[in-house]
């Protein structure tokens, strides 16, 4: 059952709420453009709910709201104390929500019902452990002689314009939010037109925890129209982007003569090297849990990239064919799927686009290479390419779907090269039994995560960003807060 601006849906016997509006200035506001976009489910093509357009009015009344916030200097005059109860109020209704959540969140995004349940925690987590450090953002006292006082401060840019990801939406949301809110900057936040429903549930929490009016706006749309008029608003302080370079640079071109800093977190083609002493049992589940078993590949720290070496290649490739080709390929609504769908046909496309790119280039296809043919689903079949050379397109471009290439090497010089041979510098792991070669390895890789005998050893307290043109600026722990804020100096002669 659907009206115009709530989405009621059935689940187990059970009616869940959802808001289809935007959020601006502390509540849900009726529609302005009168336009709405359909959110279609990618195991099935059927519409999960037709979310508000905001367009040029719903956009200025964003900025207005947020910009009022900052100018009231709400975040920055708030108690530390204060702020962080705000944000763990915010994490425990996350958690309470995280069933009901996960469930909208699988069918506009695809992934498993338990993928997106634990997104929920995460985010959860996230707003948890930033709660903890409202008080504990330190000023520096730098001395310059006896007659002078000096200190650094952290400070807000001003109305922070976040533009999120349909990979990860809810998780994104929270990292950007969580840490922009710790600065001082007051926030725009659009969520991807492709799966934004699940990401009103934060205003709806932002609703029962009385966030102060304006701090944080919610708005939704297409990229390519609504993204695009939120980057050129003369409104927006500092931008935060998590997608491709494509985009980015596009997001730079339209700022550079306001010369608006920018924090961004993109593509990658992320490399696993394997030497002859690895435990390969291991690596091949690291390589089905890195490319293949996360989101189907959609994801920009996946193991897109095989590097082994020829002593240990014949065990590792067929024990990963057979293992991929076990793989269940099915919607996320079933509990025993692997795989589940690309996000949309576009991306199937593309996909498919690339497999094609590889055969034609030369690549052997060890496994998979076409798309399930499952309902009206966007599934494709795992993939594995052998014989890549570092020239292909495949060997290259992020293909952001479940396929990997695996490249031999002779020794640990040809292996950084292959490493470092593409534009991207994003994650990457080594798979040895020597710590020393791990850390020489670790040493030359040029990325910004490294992982060693596993794949996404990660916290929320931990440190993330890329090298190149996978972006800059730093997400988690303490490296993120900062990396959302500018410095400020005070110098005082003393009389």
């Amino acid at each position: 059952m659907l009206d115009s601006y709530n989405i009621l849906v059935l689940f187990d016997l059970k009616i869940i709420f959802m808001e289809l509006r935007n959020f601006i200035n502390g509540r849900f506001i009726n529609s302005i453009s009168k336009k709405k976009i359909p959110i279609l489910n990618p195991s099935n093509q059927k519409v999960v709910g037709n979310i508000d357009e905001a367009l040029d009015n719903e956009i200025n009344l964003a900025f207005e709201s947020a910009k009022k916030a900052f100018d009231k200097r709400i975040l920055l005059d708030m108690d530390a104390k204060e702020k962080s109860m705000m944000m763990r109020v915010i994490a425990n209704k996350l958690r309470e929500k995280k069933i009901e959540g996960g469930k909208i969140l699988s069918q506009e995004n695809g992934k498993t019902i338990a993928q997106c349940v634990g997104e929920f925690e995460g985010a959860a987590n996230t707003f948890d452990y930033y709660a903890g450090l409202t008080d504990k953002i330190e000023h520096k006292i730098i001395p310059s002689g006896n007659d002078t006082f000096n200190y650094v401060v952290l400070e807000p840019f001003g109305v922070s314009l976040q533009i999120v990801p349909w990979n990860y939406p809810v998780s994104i949301f929270s990292g950007m939010v969580a840490q922009n809110l710790i600065v001082g900057n007051t926030i725009v936040i659009k969520p991807p037109e492709l799966c934004p429903i699940s990401s009103n549930f934060y205003g709806q929490i932002f609703q029962e925890v009385g966030v102060p009016d304006g701090i944080i706006n919610i708005v939704h749309g297409y990229g390519e129209v609504t993204g695009r008029k939120l980057v050129q608003h003369p409104s927006s302080d500092y931008i935060v982007f998590t997608g491709s370079p494509q985009v980015a640079s596009e997001i730079l071109k339209e700022t550079a003569d306001r010369i608006v800093p920018t924090h961004f977190e993109l593509g990658g083609k992320s490399a696993a090297i394997i030497y002859p002493d690895a435990d390969i049992d291991k690596a091949v589940d690291s390589t089905v849990k890195g490319i293949f078993e996360p989101n189907a590949g959609q994801i920009c720290v996946a193991m897109s990239r095989v590097i082994i070496h020829p002593k240990v290649k014949d065990e590792y490739m067929t024990k990963l064919t057979e293992k991929t080709k076990k793989l269940k390929i099915g919607s996320g609504d079933n509990a025993d799927t692997q795989v589940t769908p690309l996000i949309s046909q576009e991306q199937l496309k593309r996909v498919s686009n690339y497999v094609k790119s590889g055969i034609q280039s030369g690549a052997t296809l060890a496994v998979g290479g076409e798309a399930a043919e499952i309902g009206d689903g966007n599934y494709f079949k795992p993939t594995v390419f052998d014989n890549v050379k570092t020239d292909y397109t495949i060997a290259q471009e992020e293909i952001f779907g479940p396929v990997t290439s695996v490249f031999d090497f002779n020794d640990e010089d040809e292996a950084i090269d292959i490493a470092n041979s593409t534009k991207y510098g994003l994650a990457s792991g080594v798979f040895t039994a020597d710590d020393q070669k791990a850390k020489w390895t670790a040493d030359r890789i040029q990325a910004g995560i490294i992982w060693q005998n596993d794949w996404f050893v990660d916290g929320v307290n931990l440190p993330g960003g890329g090298y190149k043109r996978s972006g800059y600026g730093r997400d988690g722990g303490v490296d993120g807060i900062y990396s959302h804020g500018q410095t400020k100096r005070i110098s005082k002669r003393l009389l």
